[in-house]
């Protein structure tokens, strides 16, 4: 198999199937410079083969080489084919042990052999200044390193051709344990190769081996953290399990009606009390993804801690084919969306030493440092230039208050599965859960804590009973403080928490990305501090130390990725918005239908935060329940029942309802101020979808005037500007 893919599965595992697969990953290099237009040289000092063998294993476990998928099929047939890389000396004497280091002598010899390097003297490494080591890290470039394939491939046909006419000469081969004897049966040998130097294409004559690192996109990823990846141990240790996430599947059924004659359907309402006709289903998918607290080691931890940041991360591990789609979806949407609002930030700050940084990620600087994080790591490589960044991207999103979490990389475990010497049973003596399973993904966050809004969705009582007792110098308990005043409390609710899960939400919406699965459990609520539950006590009321943090972006997607969704066009002719698998190629005709579909989009975003905040309002807020005035169900599904269902999506018959419940009077109270404020925000919310509905049948969309419209959709930063979030 000569395919790109089973090269970095594979080349990296043993020395016999590096023996095979290092020539092929070296011609796939040589291939790249094509499609790709910046190399990057290593030089190399006499031993060019054992070079690129070495560089061609570490390149195919690195990210760069497991994200692109620019590899010429072709030329990867041309050179696999060749009998030149079936040749008699690797089997022989290629001895590597897992990080491919090999003897002098075996470089020497293989260099001779392959490339017909001009000695395989030790001497000649110390004229080069090298001392007879190659080089491991990305370099920039030495003299001329243009080369087409053709040029490479005519170079290794005549040093082929030589090596033929000599295969019928007896070779001896050389002992490992004493390289000056063997260089000097060789050396004959060796002589006899140098005079096809000038056959070689100028690449190895000049002993530089360029390995191309695509540049990637800097709008999706200013900072790197799609493509880095950290080492267990050196980089990030495991301290405790925290727990595992799964999701539930939510299934809004509609049914019709269909005229016999016409073949027209109309919705009709299903009957209340059939269970054949539910309105809405769940599924759980149970756990899929494991979380565990993790710390950061070595000088890394040291810079961070040093700044006054938090040294703890986050680390989840998505194992099975549904939890791979969850970690390609959250890496690519939180490294777009973290880049886009960087950019913003740093833009508008006016300040130049910040715009000076934006400059450097722009060009592609903190991306490429990077990327080959892992590599430096494995060759004893400082990675103090990354360890700035990632010092430097905490601070930034911490004085901020970066509304979402922090993608740091990925944690990859090769070295892991790769050591003979290490227990699996160690995972259940340390962490008391089984080892990972080869094939996981392991992504790193910034530590925000445990706390959701949906363990603060609980009345103030219930969470002031559930404090652990204080005692005094004596052992005695001491009684806790009354709680905050509700008017302290009403704001800590709608100007901190409220308020950020929709700025939250606007900055996904403003990055091109929608979050698709908002729910109580989404939305992280944390501290600026060290103590990070300090958000969720009853006592809590100071805004400035809230931060709202939404997480769990598995099912997040690009706008124009939705959009082309089957599920999504399913959705959206429920409400008459037109779809894009309905015309050719999954494209719409025209720029309004297509601005009609993504303003839907981020519509059932808003929708979804409507129930969040019901939830959150008439619950935490909510005054004490007594025998004779009982807490109703505030779960989403009983919500969700209750407005589009009972009261038909009618704001004032809702009202009425949640007037009426004695438990719930303080809150109605602070949605009817400024003239019903609250009430009109939880209408935008929650009748967001049937609003963008109504200005396409209204055909506003492509109207420059749209935005004047009495009842026109609102956006998420729009809703920021309420009346509601600026009450006193």
């Amino acid at each position: 198999e000569c395919e790109h893919k089973t090269i970095t599965q594979h080349v990296s595992k043993t020395a016999t199937m590096m023996t095979f697969f290092a020539p092929v990953a070296l011609a796939l290099i040589m291939i790249f410079p094509w499609t790709h237009g910046r190399n990057f040289p290593l030089p190399m000092a006499t031993s060019p083969a054992i070079g690129k063998l070495h560089q061609a294993s570490a390149f195919a476990s690195s990210p760069v080489a497991k994200n692109n998928p620019h590899v010429s099929n072709e030329y990867c047939r041309v050179l696999a084919s060749k009998p030149f890389f079936a040749g008699n000396y690797l089997d022989d004497i290629l001895i590597a042990d897992r990080r491919y280091k090999c003897s002098l002598l075996a470089r020497s010899l293989v260099s001779t052999q392959l490339f017909g390097s001009g000695s395989d003297d030790s001497d000649s490494d110390k004229e080069n200044g090298n001392g007879g080591y190659f080089y491991d890290d990305f370099c920039e470039p030495i003299g001329d390193v243009s080369q087409t394939a053709n040029e490479f491939l005519e170079g290794l046909a005549k040093v082929q051709q030589r090596q033929q006419q000599d295969s019928s000469e007896e070779d001896e081969l050389p002992d490992f344990d004493d390289p000056e004897e063997s260089v000097t049966k060789n050396n004959g040998k060796s002589m006899q190769t140098n005079r096809d130097d000038e056959n070689l294409p100028s690449t190895a004559q000049e002993e530089l081996i360029p390995i191309p690192l695509p540049k990637l996109p800097p709008n999706d990823d200013l900072t790197g953290s799609t493509v880095r990846q950290f080492s267990l141990g050196p980089d990030l240790i495991l301290s405790d399990y925290a727990g595992s996430l799964g999701f539930d599947k939510v299934t809004d059924w509609q049914y019709f009606s269909t005229d016999p004659d016409s073949g027209e359907r109309t919705p009709v309402a299903p009957r209340p009390m059939d269970p054949t006709q539910p309105t809405r289903t769940r599924s759980s998918s149970g756990s899929v993804v494991r979380v565990f607290r993790g710390e950061m080691a070595g000088l890394w931890r040291s810079r961070v801690r040093s700044r006054g940041l938090d040294s703890r991360v986050w680390l989840k591990e998505y194992s099975g084919d549904e939890a791979l789609r969850l970690a390609r979806a959250e890496r690519k949407g939180l490294g777009r969306l973290q880049s886009r609002w960087l950019r913003n930030y740093l833009k508008d700050s006016g300040k130049q030493e910040l715009l000076d940084l934006l400059a450097r990620m722009e060009n592609g600087e903190w991306i490429e440092v990077a990327q080959r994080r892992y590599v430096d790591g494995l060759t004893d490589t400082p990675t103090k230039e990354d360890d700035e960044h990632l010092a430097s991207l905490l601070n930034l999103m911490l004085t901020r208050k970066a509304p979402f979490t922090a993608l740091l990389g990925e944690m990859n475990l090769n070295d892991y599965y790769d050591d003979p010497e290490i227990d699996p049973n160690e995972w259940y003596k340390s962490l008391g859960v089984k080892p990972p399973q080869p094939g996981s993904v392991w992504l790193a966050f910034d530590y925000h804590g445990l706390s959701t809004a949906a363990a603060y969705a609980v009345p103030a009582v219930i969470q002031k009973s559930k404090l652990p007792p204080k005692r005094g110098p004596f052992g005695g308990i001491i009684e806790p403080p009354p709680l905050p005043a509700f008017k302290d409390r009403a704001r800590y609710m709608v100007q901190g928490v409220l308020k950020g899960m929709v700025n939250a939400v606007a900055s996904a919406h403003e990055a091109g990305i929608i979050h698709r699965s908002i729910g109580r459990n989404s939305f992280i609520l944390t501290s600026i501090g060290q103590d990070k539950r300090e958000a969720v006590s009853p006592y809590a009321v100071s805004v400035e130390r809230l931060r709202v943090v939404l997480s769990d972006w598995g099912f997040s997607a690009t706008l124009e990725e939705a959009v082309q969704e089957k599920e999504f066009a399913q959705r959206a002719r429920l409400f008459d918005m037109p779809a894009a698998t309905s015309y050719p190629g999954n494209k719409f005709p025209t720029d309004g239908m297509k601005n009609a579909a993504m303003e839907f989009a981020m519509a059932e975003d808003l929708h979804a935060l409507g129930f969040v905040f019901l939830a959150m309002l008439f619950t935490t807020l909510a005054e004490p329940a007594t025998l004779s005035a009982p807490m109703p169900p505030n779960d989403d599904d009983t919500w969700q029942r209750l407005f589009s269902e009972i009261f038909e999506k009618d704001m004032t018959e809702f009202r009425d309802y949640c007037a009426n419940e004695d438990v719930w009077s303080s809150v109605v109270d602070l949605l009817d101020n400024e003239d019903g404020a609250g009430w009109d925000l939880l209408g935008d919310l929650l009748l967001a979808r049937e609003r963008v509905s109504q200005k396409w049948k209204d055909g506003k969309f492509g109207d420059p005037r749209e935005s004047e419209g009495g009842d026109s959709s609102v956006t998420a930063r729009q809703l920021l500007s309420k009346t509601f979030f600026t009450m006193k």
